[in-house]
């Protein structure tokens, strides 16, 4: 029973799909993001990566979305369901400031 249990627990997980590709992706680069300004549609999403030799975050000025800390080469991703605009920053670097741009479509 356990051996068909997981058997079929298997073969759900390979059936998954993998994750989307990024619409979009910013570098954390000498403390800057770049680009600056991304756009993008609801439900895609958007990888930071940091470049850096030093931490960073990606932290929205309205705190809907909070990357914690990201070490050089760690990155992190975050799906936009929503049309708007959303202003980031990082949280240890408060100079360094980007945004998202969703812009209205029909989604995924």
């Amino acid at each position: 029973m356990i051996a068909l249990l997981l058997t079929a627990l298997l073969a759900q997980a390979s059936a998954s799909s993998p994750p989307a590709k990024p619409a979009a992706v910013v570098h954390l680069r000498d403390f800057k993001f770049v680009p600056a300004t991304v756009h993008v549609k609801p439900g895609d999403t958007v990888e930071w990566i940091n470049d850096d030799a030093d931490a960073h975050t990606v932290d929205s000025v309205t705190k809907a979305f909070d990357s914690g800390g990201l070490d050089t080469h760690e990155s992190w991703a975050h799906v936009f369901k929503t049309a708007g605009s959303f202003a980031y920053f990082c949280d240890l670097h408060p100079y360094m400031k980007g945004v998202v741009i969703v812009e209205k479509g029909t989604g995924k």
